[in-house]
């Protein structure tokens, strides 16, 4: 018991624990109190310590829009569309054809229109095409069946009179504005045939 009574509590002692109490108990009820609506304003709050999650949605702006991002990868192919409209037609070709179908006896059936018999030999036509020079132009022949001519026969071949390296020299109606035609049989001799004749150019 001895030791009580060296042991002396000074007042100074005294007022320190009893602040240090008060003190204790005052943190312990503010940690458990509950703050009133609106209590905590600007003053309370220390700057840069709140979350973006502590703001209700829209609560805070937006900030300025960032830069584009690098382009992704293509996407798979989508499904072909539906065809577009057919377009207008062109302008005409200016390319001119002249053609006529002649029987063997030299007459002719049908044509492009101006064109004439000549002069007719055995398997020799010479027709006037009323067209100017046709020795540059396309020249096709093949045989027809016109008037019954539906018999076997040879080749048949045309070209321009006039002596041009593109055809030769017609007995009569020597000049580029005539197209030669021969027709033949089938061993190879000279005969009257139907043929079809077209210039093109």
């Amino acid at each position: 018991m001895g030791w009580l009574r060296r042991f002396r509590l000074r007042p100074g002692t005294v007022i320190a624990c009893i602040a240090l109490a008060i003190a204790l108990g005052g943190t312990s009820y503010a940690a458990v109190t509950v703050l009133p609506r609106n209590s905590v304003t600007t003053v309370q709050v220390k700057d840069f310590s709140l979350l973006s999650r502590d703001f209700k949605r829209g609560q805070i702006p937006k900030g300025p829009r960032g830069p584009a991002g690098p382009q992704g990868a293509a996407g798979p192919t989508g499904p072909a569309g539906l065809p577009g409209p057919i377009g207008a037609p062109g302008p005409a070709g200016s390319t001119n054809v002249k053609w006529a179908l002649v029987k063997g006896d030299a007459t002719v059936v049908t044509q492009s229109g101006g064109i004439t018999v000549t002069s007719h030999s055995a398997g020799t036509y010479i027709l006037d095409f009323n067209s100017g020079a046709i020795n540059t132009k396309l020249i096709f022949a093949s045989g027809a069946q016109a008037g019954g001519d539906t018999g076997l026969r040879g080749a048949v071949s045309a070209g321009p009179c006039g002596g041009t390296p593109e055809g030769s020299v017609c007995s009569v109606g020597n000049d580029t504005f005539h197209v030669r035609v021969l027709t033949f049989d089938g061993a190879g001799v000279a005969a009257d045939h139907a043929f079809y004749v077209a210039v093109v150019g």
